[in-house]
Order: structure tokens, then C-alpha cells, then sequence
């Protein structure tokens, strides 16, 4: 199979001269491999090698040298790039794969920081993709499940700003390298929702006091609402946008919701907390049909910016809710509650809590509880819209 079969163009070396001074280029090929590209997808970068040219300016008596060879090219910056993130023995490992990789993204418009950032973040996703076993391939690194899992543990000390943005840029490469970097999944990936501690009480009422500062009643309305459908049922951006009332019922245990929309996974039903059921029961009570949604109803399309756009917008937009933070926070209370890890994971459509194990203690319990518990006892509970069969499990 050829390299452009692939979608893979090496790009041609571009000869360039220099009133003055001499250029020579010098071709190297590094190599990555996929499955779906064999036996070998090349790249074809170049280096250069320029005489030092220098501008000669009179000061006083003296002479004054000023070197003007700066690299503004993001092929020759890409060649002669040298990390700091990684020692020298672990780039020369990783060197031929990360020049490739960059060199298959970068586009002629791309400033010299720009590249060297995406070489930066390229080595660093390189480098923890070989800490954790696996092999430097297109297939290991280049996914959307592992850059994610690299943000979340190797970027978590940096600002929301900065993770989105060091995260977009390996995507970016991720895309340009591997066809099916962003391939159906056959459960959802959930690596992005607890980056933030859980809200404490104290911060929940400051978030309804954003809510009722809002500047009219209708976002006012609204803005209680993303509170309900986020702290009350741990929805995600998209989940909240795609919401319908006929996806909202009510039986002799509490309000539920039918939850969809995150990339592909399965409808799930979420029993929403009783603190929060009157809120999303009046949005369904107002809405003009089954089929509307409850969240900006007005609006034409759908998707996560929905959220995002609405709290921008907001009169006080840096006191607003983090919808992940805000899920987490519906995670770990259930936990503590002491509903069970299982009906956790169903309600919130997770795999598992590995993300949220630092914010969950061990719930407590009675003497009596623990007794029931232990002799397998049938009783029914229920913790804040959740329902606990005990001894069930």
C-alpha cells in the first residue's frame, strides 16, 4: 500500500537560497508504523546547515555582531528541536518518532512557538505512553482515550485553559496520524469529568446565588435548571443540551431522566435527587411539547457549546457552575450515601470510578446497618432518589 493510499503526502524538501550566505539541506526520513499503513509510512523533513551570518553595526570605538540565523521555518525548527522534558537518552529514543509525527500536522502558517509547543506536548504524551508499557506506535499513542488519560494524569496541576488547549493540540497530531484516531467506541471514555474537587455545601449555595443574580427570570429559570440537571443528576454538557421533556418521568420513587448523547453510549435512566425534582418538574410542566428541549429551548441545534455558550454569556460568568466539577460532585455524594458502587456506575453511565477515588471515603454506617448488611437482610432504602436494595448485590 503506498504512503499516499494512507492519506500520509511526505512532503518534498524545498530548496531555498540566501543573498549572501549558503544553505545546504540535508533529507532525513524517520518512520511510523499502523496497522492499517504497511509496511511503513515515511516522512521526508530536512535540516539545515547555514553558515553563521552576522551584521556588523559600529558602537563608539567598538564592533557589534548580532546573529541573525533565528529558525522561523517549523521544518527547521522541527530539525534541530531538543526538549527539556526528557533527558537525552530518552529523546533519542523518542526523537525520530515525535519530528515525524509533528511534521505530518504542521502547516506552513505555523509561528516557530507554535511548533515547538506541539513538540513539547508530543515528546511528554510520547513519553508517558512508554511509562505505562505500552510501545511507540501510531496505534498506542495516537488515540483519543490515551491523550485523554494523559491529560488527566499528566496535566492536572495546569489550569482548565491550559489542558484544553495542550489537549486540542495532540489532537490535532492524533488526527493528522492515525485514521482512526477518533474511532467508535464500545463504551464511553471518562477521563475529562473529574478534574475538580466535588462542590462543598458552602459552594452549592453560592452557586444559587449565581443562579438568582442572573440578569432576567428566564435565565434565571435556566440557570437553576443546569444546577438541577448537573448537581441533581450529574449530567455532562451534552447530555443536558439533548435533554427532552418526554425524557423526564415521574413514578411512586422520585423523578427520573433518560440520559444519552455522549459519544455513542446507550440511553441510561438516572434517578434524579429529590432536593432537585420540583426544578426540572416545572421546566417539563412549561414546556411546549414532549419532543423540546428543557435547556434553552429556544435554540436551534444541539450540542455541549450549548452549556459553555450559557454560562459565557452569564452576568456573573466566573461565579458560574462547572458542569464537570459539578458531576463529580453528584459521584461522590451518591458514594457517601452509601448507594451502592454498581448502581453508581448505571446511573452515571461509567465504566468504573478509578477518576473519583480521591474524593470517596468509606461511607458510615450504623451498628444496626452493619448488622442487617452482614446477615443479608432484604430491606429497602431509599438515599436521596437513589433506591439501595441491601442484600441484593
Amino acid at each position: 500500500m503506498s504512503v499516499m493510499a494512507c492519506g500520509y503526502a511526505p512532503r518534498r524538501m524545498r530548496r531555498k537560497r540566501f543573498h549572501g550566505r549558503r544553505l545546504v539541506a540535508v533529507a532525513t526520513v524517520w518512520t511510523l508504523t499502523t496497522s492499517r499503513c504497511r509496511p511503513r509510512l515515511v516522512f521526508n523533513s530536512t535540516t539545515t546547515e547555514q553558515d553563521q551570518a552576522t551584521t556588523t553595526c559600529l558602537v563608539g570605538q567598538g564592533k557589534l555582531n548580532m546573529n541573525t540565523t533565528k529558525r522561523t521555518d517549523p521544518f527547521e525548527v522541527i530539525a534541530a528541536y531538543t526538549p527539556k522534558v526528557v533527558t537525552e537518552e530518552r529523546w533519542s529514543e523518542l526523537s525520530g518518532f515525535v519530528r515525524a509525527a509533528v511534521g505530518n500536522t504542521v502547516e506552513d502558517t505555523w509561528t516557530a512557538d507554535r511548533t515547538r509547543n506541539a513538540l513539547r506536548l508530543v515528546t511528554k504524551l510520547c513519553n508517558f505512553v512508554l511509562r505505562t508499557g505500552r510501545d511507540l506506535s501510531v496505534e498506542a499513542v495516537f488515540t483519543d482515550d490515551m491523550v485523554s488519560a494523559f491529560s488527566h494524569n499528566e496535566l492536572a496541576s495546569d489550569t482548565t485553559h491550559v489542558r484544553g488547549s495542550s489537549r486540542a493540540v495532540l489532537r490535532k497530531v492524533g488526527l493528522a496520524n492515525n485514521p482512526d484516531f477518533d474511532a467508535p467506541r464500545l463504551r464511553p471514555e471518562y477521563g475529562s469529568d473529574s478534574g475538580s474537587a466535588p462542590y462543598t455545601e458552602g459552594e452549592v449555595t453560592a452557586l444559587r446565588v449565581w443562579a438568582n443574580g442572573e440578569r432576567t427570570e428566564e435565565r434565571r429559570r435556566q440557570a437553576h435548571l443546569l444546577l438541577a440537571l448537573t448537581l441533581g443528576a450529574g449530567l455532562r454538557s451534552c447530555e443536558v443540551a439533548g435533554l427532552t421533556a418526554s425524557d423526564v418521568s415521574q413514578d411512586n420513587l422520585g423523578l427520573t431522566l433518560v440520559a444519552s448523547g455522549y459519544r455513542g453510549a446507550s440511553e441510561r435512566v438516572v434517578p434524579v435527587e429529590h432536593e432537585w425534582a420540583n426544578t426540572i418538574a416545572e421546566a417539563v410542566e412549561h414546556a411546549a411539547g414532549e419532543g423540546s428541549w428543557l435547556f434553552r429551548p429556544r435554540r436551534t441545534t444541539a450540542g455541549h457549546g450549548t452549556v459553555a455558550t450559557f454560562t459565557k454569556r452569564s452576568f456573573h460568568p466566573t461565579e458560574a457552575v462547572d458542569v464537570a466539577r459539578a458531576r463529580t460532585t453528584w459521584v461522590v455524594n451518591q458514594i457517601h450515601k452509601g448507594v451502592p458502587e454498581t448502581a453508581v456506575l448505571q446511573a452515571a453511565g461509567l465504566h468504573d470510578l478509578q477518576h473519583y477515588r480521591r474524593f470517596i471515603s468509606a461511607p458510615e454506617h450504623s451498628e444496626d446497618h452493619v448488622r442487617a448488611l452482614l446477615h443479608g437482610t432484604r430491606a429497602s432504602e431509599t438515599h436521596g432518589g437513589l433506591t439501595l436494595i441491601q442484600g441484593a448485590l
